[in-house]
């Protein structure tokens, strides 16, 4: 019944209310309509029981779609390297973290190892150049037994993940590290002295007004998981104790909040970040893909497109904007079809302005 819905529900369903004060100009109205219809044939064709979109143009809200209820929780995945980045970020500008020590010298609840581990510091970390191991987290069923964070470190029961180690010369390469994230996790809650989730909540997550958590929401305010059949996953999610790489709950108008949040820096208006370690952030390493905590896409103009895809078991997701949020969206999906509307409707509102080509995972 929920999918008969979902395909034969009205426009109404996926076009979006209108705060006032808002400043709108994206879309056009016929654009806004059709995008809808859209939206609706790619949630069935592939699947996808719930879609959240939220659009920024110009640093205010536009508004944006959604195929079911607005301001649900979605799993972010692997969009929590930004929050763990910002965290990490704020730590380095109080001066409680240097981005260019050894981590080594710096963590004390454990050490990493590894041929050259006394060469990785919190920029290799954030950049997926310390050439550490572990790419991602398959999670753990709700009613597992969970590992505690240095077990997943050391790959020890119930860990389901290997030990987390350097494999590959720091900073020779770019090598996508949720291990590395994690080895973050550790550092920020050692030098901080408090969990990280408490840590990133203080510094990042209510700073930016965000409703994210890393903590189940309530009954009602979360959407479960599917595979690419439109079924829920046995448990409703998969649990992520590596918090930092793919821990976060939170909704698309957080994420936007996000956005705005960050362009707010970018552009001086606001002291989360300064606008030096805004730009820091958003620029390449090593003329490699990512800056720190982001993928980098240059644009002519010399702002710079952010962007970072989210994958946990039964959740895709992505944010994508232009550092000085003069444009952005997020896209929060809860089924495995997400990994191909997400690209197809993320280039579709792209197209709608002539932004150019969608960035991919």
């Amino acid at each position: 019944m929920r999918r008969r819905l979902l395909l034969s529900g009205s426009l109404s369903a996926v076009l979006p209310g209108r705060a006032s004060g808002q400043s709108h100009g994206w879309f056009d109205p016929g654009q806004r309509v059709s995008l809808g219809r859209q939206l609706i044939a790619l949630a069935g064709q592939y699947r996808v029981p719930e879609v959240s979109v939220e659009t920024v143009w110009r640093g205010m809200p536009e508004g944006g779609f959604a195929t079911g209820r607005k301001a649900l929780f979605f799993q972010a995945a692997s969009i929590s390297k930004v929050i763990a980045a910002l965290t990490v970020m704020r730590l380095v500008e109080r001066g409680t973290l240097p981005l260019d020590a050894p981590i080594n010298s710096v963590l004390r609840s454990w050490q990493l190892t590894g041929a050259g581990a006394d060469k990785v510091t919190p920029r290799l970390l954030l950049a997926h150049r310390a050439g550490t191991n572990v790419p991602g987290f398959p999670g753990y069923l709700a009613d597992a037994n969970l590992p505690t964070l240095i077990d997943i470190l050391n790959g020890a029961p119930p860990a389901n993940t290997p030990r987390v180690r350097v494999e590959r010369p720091p900073g020779a390469m770019y090598l996508y590290s949720g291990g590395g994230t994690t080895v973050l996790q550790q550092l920020v809650a050692d030098v901080a002295g408090q969990p990280f989730d408490a840590v990133a909540t203080e510094l990042v997550l209510q700073p930016v007004a965000m409703g994210a958590r890393y903590t189940v929401p309530s009954a009602g305010a979360w959407t479960p998981a599917h595979d690419e059949h439109g079924q829920v996953l046995p448990g409703n999610y998969h649990r992520y104790p590596e918090l930092a790489a793919a821990g976060l709950w939170c909704t698309t108008i957080d994420l936007s909040q996000l956005i705005r949040a960050f362009g707010a820096c970018w552009r001086g208006d606001a002291a989360l970040v300064s606008p030096a370690t805004a730009r820091l952030m958003s620029t390449p390493v090593a003329s490699g893909p990512t800056g720190l905590g982001f993928f980098v896409q240059p644009r002519p103009n010399g702002v710079p497109l952010l962007y970072h895809y989210g994958v946990n078991a039964g959740f895709r997701s992505v944010i994508a904007f232009a550092a000085d949020a003069s444009f952005g969206l997020v896209i929060m999906t809860n089924g495995e079809g997400g990994r191909w509307l997400i690209p197809a409707f993320g280039q579709a509102l792209f197209d709608a302005r002539s932004l150019g080509d969608f960035p991919l995972a």
